[in-house]
């Protein structure tokens, strides 16, 4: 049968085996509960506009509220504004917490301090009535008064962290949860075969190079589908609550994640099925898959120091590293810190890499799949490798 054929053939195994485990199934169910309920807290506890209810007596205070309306957004507060016939009616209304506070015979009314957001709105919305009409009665017409009150905002310029910080952090975390589990359950599911002999029946019809390739494939394709079920679900939560506000490097993450994803997920994975392979059974997994574990969380922890500061030399040096580029470079890029010639480099180190340690893991595969026993060592995995018992 066409080589092809088999790596389709036990892709689309795997993928069946894993969407029917009621364990991958729950856990997916679990990562989006915990997503969405993550987006829905943040908006509940962060999000939103404060509604304030403003009495107000007479033009003059009318007037305060109406300018104060108009800037309400910069301060995040929404001001709903309500008549009242005198002062004496403004007092009874504050007194009864029918209103916030109330403007009238040129102050501000309220039981106890105001709320800083509503009191600095109020401020400066009276700082601008009082301004306008003192311009007015000095000659200046309505609209150079309201020019000369209201000069063009401020440029800002952000120094140190940037906006995409971020987006480095969560770029990263994912990278490291993705690649982690998936690499587990390679192994897992490596060792699994060989415990139940089940890997003997099937290499009886196919070679080892094709299992490893077809259960490669077959999980990292069900890792990208569980990937992108959780993080839509987490954008979906976030877009129906309004809470969406990403920087421009955002696109450019994504694509790097979606690259990074599928070489780091290649090079750990064809590690944690060798390390699958040298063991007969799963409770001597850990002391095979604990070389990768360790890499691994160093390149997260590299790329968490990286975030804070991506252009520094432990940045370039881990953007050219292979088992460290996978938490780095998406984290530089969302900060726009990344150039495109090490980026370039960066790729073609990973996808050398990645063919090397496959055709490596290949050949280990192939000459441990089926030995039982005692766990191998690395020696002597290497050693098989070169062809030698």
């Amino acid at each position: 049968m066409n080589p092809r054929r088999l790596v389709y053939l036990t892709a689309r195994r795997e993928v069946r085996e894993r969407l029917r485990s009621r364990a991958f199934l729950v856990s997916t169910g679990i990562s989006v509960l915990a997503v969405v309920a993550i987006v829905v807290i943040a908006s509940l506890t962060s999000g939103g506009e404060e509604r304030f209810t403003l009495g107000v007596v007479g033009p003059e205070a009318r007037a305060t509220a109406e300018q104060a309306r108009a800037g309400q957004e910069a301060l995040g507060v929404e001001l709903d504004v309500r008549e009242l016939g005198d002062e004496a009616a403004a007092r009874r209304a504050v007194e009864d917490d029918d209103v916030d506070a109330a403007v009238a015979g040129g102050r501000i009314l309220s039981r106890g301090q105001p709320e800083p957001e509503l009191l600095a709105l109020l401020q400066e919305a009276n700082r601008q009535v009082a301004g306008e009409r003192a311009l007015r009665e000095a000659g200046l017409g309505r609209e150079d008064a309201q020019r000369a009150l209201n000069p063009p905002p401020l440029e800002v310029e952000e120094l140190g962290e940037t906006s995409g910080a971020g987006i480095a952090f969560v770029a990263s975390l994912l990278l490291y949860l993705a690649i982690l589990g998936l690499g587990y359950m390679v192994s897992g599911g490596v060792v699994e075969e060989k415990a139940t002999r089940v890997v003997e029946v099937i290499l009886a019809a196919i070679r080892p190079v094709h299992l490893l390739a077809g259960k490669v494939l077959g999980i990292g394709l069900l890792g990208l589908l569980q990937m992108l079920v959780i993080v839509g679900s987490g954008l979906l939560a976030a877009v129906a609550l309004d809470r969406v506000e990403l920087p421009e490097s955002t696109a450019l993450t994504a694509l790097l994640v979606f690259v990074y994803f599928l070489l780091g997920y290649v090079l750990y994975a064809c590690g944690f099925a060798v390390a699958g392979a040298m063991v007969s059974r799963q409770e001597d997994a850990n002391s095979t898959t604990a070389p990768l574990m360790i890499v691994l969380v160093g390149a997260y922890l590299i790329g968490i120091s990286v975030s804070e500061a991506p252009e520094s030399g432990l940045a370039v040096a881990s953007t050219l590293i292979p088992p460290l580029a996978p938490m780095v470079v998406p984290a530089r890029a969302a900060q726009d810190a990344l150039p495109i010639g090490e980026l370039m480099l960066s790729i073609a180190l990973m996808v050398a890499a990645s063919a090397l340690l496959l055709w490596l893991a290949a050949r280990i595969y192939d000459r441990a799949v089926l030995r039982m026993g005692a766990p191998l060592r690395l020696r002597q995995a290497l050693a098989l490798a070169r062809g030698r018992e």
